[in-house]
């Protein structure tokens, strides 16, 4: 799904009404709908009370129809109107419409005084994604009444106040909304760390907009959904063997985090490559084997760190390297040989870096141009900031992390919620699965098993990406219907994966059924 950007979004309603014949005021019934729907899953079979705020454009008309879809539903409705000397037509539309079945509408300053019943759920429907200026001070108290409340509040579009897709101070009066439901497509800011706070969790809410000239819109950001993934789905053939599944070589590991790069190792195997050698230092030789038997193992000549690189990488189709390898010279070193090696090949066998191998190619910044191209790394966000250092903000930071992939032509998966993967050609993809749980030791090692067993599978490193992170997230997902996200941890990920290979596997589609 593409991320449009405000005025994208314009575009594609207007042209939208112009090809479908659609008065501007059917697309907000339209609009309302879906939002009047959602909000009746929010809250189930029960009567619920509501406290609607409206402003004067059309996210406050979104606000007045939904209003009056709540009230015919049996629900209590009390709705607030900014005062103001202009009005949208289609919000004038609403206002009359909700006159003429004696829905009182009562009208509010930024200086009012707010009553919110003890159990209401606020609404807030005060400006969508065309806010185009900062709100300011005199807005503090109002929106703060809405932020203080206990009553929880559900966003319509975009949180009041948060731009779209431009940097919002962070003191600037926003609404902290629990729930935003979004229209069409996600806007910018809410899948930013920073502005997680304010969004809350959101819907994506299909407003009948013609997808035909949402494709013909250029951008470069992405949503990453399943219909999508299940493009990159390769179906097991009958007359294969384990070697027709590529073979993936993990390196990594050091005295006292061994751990690391059994997740890894694990997590490759459960995402389909038919062998696995993981490779570490001759500490870890004994709990490899017991905790995994199904790797080949092999032993670095170093007690207790990597100190060199197996001799014939040229068997694996792909190399993961840097789990809980530590930072020690010699394994600064030995990943320098990596580098040196793959340089000289013609067909070197697809790279995936994390970890302590991107702490030590930040300190080396010489050696990037080392790196085959397309290579991916999986940095966490202090790693991210060692390679190109620090962000004010998280638009200055994906421009960095683009920046940095389109000059040495390489894959960086930006891990966190909605983790972004961000391409050489400057295209970044948002990922839709995961949850807070996943932030737990050991969930990035079980990421980097995952793409490294695809990209031995001979996925192109793109779609190993793009596949890995969703269906990573999707594993934690699964997991955190049976375990409390509290409890989730990398192990219950890796056990998950089969259950999430089922999911994106069923109802399974080809690129020629998809394009039908």
């Amino acid at each position: 799904m593409k991320i449009l950007s405000a005025a994208q979004m314009y575009t594609w309603e207007q042209i939208t009404m112009k090809s479908q014949n659609l008065a501007p005021a059917e697309l907000m019934e339209r609009a309302a709908e879906a939002l009047f729907q959602a909000i009746q899953q929010y809250v189930g079979e029960r009567q619920a009370s509501f406290v609607i705020l409206c402003g004067f454009g059309n996210n406050g008309g979104d606000g007045l129809a939904v209003g009056r879809m709540l009230y015919n539903a049996g629900h209590t409705v009390k709705i607030y109107l900014l005062a103001h000397t202009s009005y949208s037509a289609e919000n004038q539309i609403n206002q009359q419409r909700l006159h003429e079945i004696d829905i009182p509408i009562l009208s509010i300053t930024t200086e009012s005084q707010l009553e919110f019943p003890e159990k209401s759920i606020l609404i807030d429907a005060l400006f969508g994604y065309g806010l185009s200026r900062q709100l300011d001070d005199n807005w503090k108290e109002l929106i703060d009444q809405i932020n203080t409340a206990s009553n929880p509040v559900l966003s319509v579009d975009i949180p009041s106040g948060l731009f779209a897709d431009n940097p919002t101070p962070l003191e600037a009066p926003i609404i902290q909304a629990n729930m935003t439901y979004t229209f069409a497509c996600p806007k910018l800011s809410l899948l930013f760390p920073k502005y997680a706070p304010f969004s809350g969790s959101f819907n994506v809410l299909d407003i009948g907009l013609d997808k035909d000239i949402q494709y013909s819109i250029p951008t470069t950001y992405h949503y990453t959904q399943k219909e999508e993934i299940q493009l990159f789905v390769k179906p097991l053939e009958k007359f294969t063997h384990k070697g027709t599944y590529g073979h993936s070589c993990i390196i990594g590991g050091s005295y006292g985090s061994i751990g690391a790069i059994i997740l890894a190792s694990k997590g490759s195997l459960k995402s389909g490559c038919g062998m696995i050698t993981t490779y570490l230092p001759a500490c870890g030789y004994a709990i490899v084997q017991s905790a995994f038997p199904e790797a080949q193992v092999q032993t670095d000549t170093a007690e207790t760190h990597i100190s060199m690189i197996p001799d014939q990488i040229t068997k694996y189709q792909a190399i993961g390297i840097g789990m809980g390898m530590g930072t020690h010279p010699d394994t600064e070193n030995a990943l320098l040989q990596l580098f040196e090696r793959l340089k000289l090949m013609s067909a070197p066998p697809a790279l995936l870096l994390d970890a302590d191998a991107i702490n030590i190619l930040a300190k080396n910044p010489d050696w990037h141009a080392l790196i085959p191209s397309h290579s991916i790394l999986t940095p966490h966000p202090k790693e991210l900031e060692r390679l190109i250092g620090s962000w004010v903000d998280d638009f200055e930071k994906i421009k960095k992390v683009r920046e940095w992939s389109s000059h040495y032509k390489q894959i960086v998966v930006v891990k966190g919620a909605n983790s972004a993967i961000i391409l050489p050609d400057g295209n970044v993809h948002f990922n839709s699965t995961g949850n807070p749980g996943m932030a737990t030791g050991g969930s990035g090692d079980v990421l980097s098993g995952i793409i490294t067993a695809l990209l031995a599978q001979h996925h192109a490193p793109t779609n190993a990406a793009l596949l890995g992170v969703y269906l990573h997230g999707l594993a934690g997902d699964i997991a955190a219907t049976s375990i409390h996200e509290k409890s989730i941890t990398a192990t219950d990920i890796i056990n998950h994966l089969s259950a999430a290979w089922q999911h994106i596997s069923s109802g399974y589609h080809s690129k020629r059924d998809l394009l039908r």
